[in-house]
């Protein structure tokens, strides 16, 4: 079982806060308005998300009225069954994840003590925006295309130059990939991210793990994705195994990578997965090998 806590917030700009939850050190976001507070992230269970939003009570002298949930993994999203009575946002896709393989009952009951069926969906899909005003500040909720996963959502505080990104970037770590994320189209979801979020010096990224960014350290990412989806595409095409890339860090390094090796064997299965969804042609007919 996973141990639960919560750092203190700490303010970021004027009515705009931020905490750490662990066991996976997500990091929340807190959002004040004249009229409402939006809570960014739940957490890992529905207890964290009870004390989260407790805490932010305790912190504002009022109640969450709103949440968004960046996206449905686990840290992000489990905790909003401990959130009743708000209006929730989510991409249109999580409410397809509640009963599905995606979420394992077993293995949320063992590592999490969370029952799969206490937990809820957003009260509200989005597609693509939507936009909240809560009472002297607008926030813009953003899909900018499938990347972590296949339904980030990005949360932008135009006042106050701020931009929750989930797991679209992380600093604590390099950027985490799974059977569910897009390398190909995770870069240009950053460009729109980059793009949408304008040109002002100080604008603050807050990722999902880690301490806030800039803009040039988002766009240092973003090029290093950028990289690995190109150096990968190049070696599936060329047929290069996953075991000869494995074998390849042992050896003379004949191939460039932008991530740290072992974070390179982690990812490349669901990027060679995901090449081959996308019917990429590999120069020699070798099967995918796992690692």
């Amino acid at each position: 079982m996973r141990h639960f806590s919560r750092s203190p917030w700490r303010q970021l700009r004027e009515g705009v806060y931020v905490a750490t939850l662990e066991p996976t050190g997500v990091t929340v976001g807190l959002v004040a308005g004249t009229d409402a507070v939006l809570l960014v992230d739940t957490g890992s269970s529905p207890a964290q998300g009870a004390d989260v939003a407790a805490s932010a009570h305790d912190l504002l002298g009022r109640p969450v009225t709103h949440v968004v949930v960046t996206h449905w993994h686990f840290d992000h999203f489990f905790g909003l069954a401990g959130v009743p009575g708000v209006v929730s946002y989510g991409h249109e896709s999580i409410r397809g994840k509640l009963g599905s393989e995606a979420i394992d009952p077993e293995v949320v009951r063992d590592e999490l003590g969370v029952d799969t069926a206490d937990l809820v969906p957003p009260t509200d899909d989005v597609s693509i925006v939507k936009a909240l005003d809560l009472g002297g500040r607008r926030v813009e909720i953003v899909h900018p295309g499938r990347a972590h996963s296949d339904g980030d959502l990005v949360v932008y505080v135009p006042d106050a130059r701020v931009v929750f990104t989930g797991d679209l970037i992380e600093t604590s770590a390099e950027p985490s990939v799974g059977p569910d994320s897009s390398l190909a189209s995770w870069s240009m979801a950053l460009d729109g991210l980059l793009s949408g979020a304008g040109h002002a010096p100080d604008l603050l990224f807050v990722p999902g793990h880690g301490e806030p960014v800039g803009a040039m350290e988002v766009a240092e990412q973003q090029a290093a994705l950028a990289s690995m989806w190109a150096s990968s595409e190049d070696r599936f095409r060329e047929g290069v195994t996953l075991e000869e890339i494995v074998a390849d860090f042992n050896g003379p390094r004949r191939y460039s990578w932008p991530f740290a090796p072992q974070h390179v064997v982690d990812i490349l299965p669901f990027v060679y997965a995901e090449l081959e969804r996308r019917g990429v042609t590999r120069r020699r007919g070798l099967p995918i090998s796992s690692v």
